[in-house]
């Protein structure tokens, strides 16, 4: 059933359908001395650890195959048997995941990087002097039912209210698959699949919503859209990144490179996850896990073993995923500062990669550094070095951002509580919407964000668990 037709270096990672029919595979595991396709293909279950099914290793440590029968929709998984064990293995770079079973076990699916039908040809990404940036959380932010997240297609019809609310980006917290829901979305271990609760599954509600996106074309005189265009998971982010833009809002990933999540589900090992992928022998240190290291600042997960080429490659991959597939217009990049503390010079040279060749790729593309300038007192880099190009000898990002402006408002909120005669600090408030440094500033590095005080998984009550404050070049 494997064969090497179609596959080369230029093969890309995960399962991609091919023109004529088929798909092909390719998965990275070193250490593994086996690798097998399993999965249900053109309507045929094929399972097991044959010859048949069995992926071919390259020099590199990549392993790759064909599968003529495949096709959009298939479910699939990969067999790794590995020195420290064996067993199924989630496809990192999995468009999607299946329900066919509960997660984490559960299958992934092949799904086409081109059916989507945009309607966002006219669309240009605002010029950075005049951004308002408004993030939302897609699960709390549009909820129909109690009890249950809101969707992609939830978040789709807010955009009238969007647009009169004068915004011009959209930024979601992270929306790729997390190990714990609900979740803020910063544990994520399946960092190309959307999250299962924001994918409307339900064919009465997905024609309800199918109702909603092409009344909100119709109003723009664009061709309408068919149930199928949106029956995947990826195809409704694409559809909230498209009708974004049909109504002149751009859309910023949220990414979180500095780590990934926890590896368990219910509290026990996530055995299928990218952890251990290629299964080799786990003695208990994690700098022996393919993808990571024994680094973890308390963020929740482990740092990204970025001295490793392969590694890098990963993530690079994962933004210009986001690029290619979903249109991005910019990037939100979870703590830096850690990443640069866990990894030092493979971190800072990590993101001058990372910034040089998405600006290659996307010259209007916004790179937004969370960084907390002073926090990485064992590899100090100053603000501007975050946001001086590359070619300066800086990290090539565009826009810094921390936590003055939401702590002075939440500061203010709390005082409040103390009745009539509490004393409120306005005056930090103003100091953090326009630090003395920011006077020196020429308009065209003015960005302005807009962000809730908190939300239901972050109760204001408490210490900060995400940090939202914008610094702009040349701000201290």
């Amino acid at each position: 059933m494997i064969s090497q037709v179609n596959v080369s270096a230029a093969t890309p990672m995960g399962a991609t359908l091919v023109d004529g029919g088929g798909a092909t595979f390719r998965a990275w595991a070193p250490r593994a001395s086996a690798v097998y396709i399993n999965g249900t293909f053109g309507g045929t279950a094929r399972v097991g650890q044959t010859d048949d099914l069995l992926l071919a290793k390259d020099a590199n440590g990549y392993w790759s195959g064909f599968v003529t029968e495949a096709q959009e929709g298939d479910f699939y998984h990969f067999w790794v048997t590995g020195n420290g064990s064996s067993g199924y293995k989630r496809d990192p770079y999995a468009r999607e995941l299946a329900t066919d079973v509960v997660f984490p076990n559960c299958s992934c699916i092949i799904r086409s990087a081109t059916a989507y039908p945009w309607h966002d040809s006219a669309f240009m990404t605002p010029d950075f002097t005049n951004m308002i940036v408004y993030q939302i959380h897609i699960g709390t932010y549009a909820i129909s039912k109690s009890g249950t997240a809101s969707t992609f297609l939830d978040v789709v019809g807010k955009i009238p209210y969007l647009v009169a609310l004068g915004i011009n980006v959209l930024q979601p917290l992270p929306v790729d698959e997390v190990e714990t829901d609900p979740s803020m979305g910063y544990d994520g271990a399946d960092y190309f699949s959307p999250d299962l609760p924001y994918i409307v599954t339900d064919a009465g509600a997905l024609a309800q919503h199918l109702t909603t996106i092409n009344a909100l074309l119709q109003a723009k005189t664009l061709r309408p859209l068919s149930l199928n265009d949106i029956k995947s998971g990826p195809a409704q982010l694409r559809a909230l990144v498209d009708l974004c833009h049909v109504y002149g809002i751009a859309v910023i990933f949220d990414v979180v490179y500095n780590h990934a999540g926890g590896f368990t589900v219910d509290g026990k090992l996530d055995d299928e996850c990218v952890y251990y992928w290629d299964r080799a022998v786990n003695r208990g240190n994690n700098n022996d896990s393919l993808y990571f290291t024994d680094q973890d600042r308390g963020t929740g997960g482990l740092s990204f073993a970025l001295w490793n080429s392969d590694v890098r490659q990963f993530i690079i991959n994962n933004a210009r995923y986001y690029i290619d597939e979903f249109y991005a217009d910019g990037f939100r990049y979870d703590e830096i500062s850690d990443l640069i503390s866990m990894n030092c010079d493979s971190g800072w040279s990590f993101c001058c990669d990372l910034t040089n060749t998405l600006r290659f790729i996307k010259p209007r593309l916004l790179q937004n550094a969370e960084f907390w300038p002073g926090e990485v007192g064992n590899y100090p880099k100053s603000a501007p070095s975050i946001v001086t190009s590359v070619h300066d000898g800086g990290a090539g990002f565009d826009v810094l951002q921390h936590d003055g402006l939401r702590g002075a408002l939440r500061g203010a909120v709390e005082s409040s509580a103390a009745g009539q005669q509490a004393a409120i600090d306005f005056d930090s408030i103003a100091r953090a919407l326009y630090p003395v440094a920011h006077h020196r500033l020429p308009p065209q590095y003015q960005l302005r964000l807009l962000f809730p005080l908190c939300s239901p998984l972050n109760s204001c009550c408490k210490a900060p668990t995400r940090r939202h404050r914008a610094t702009l070049p040349g701000m201290a």
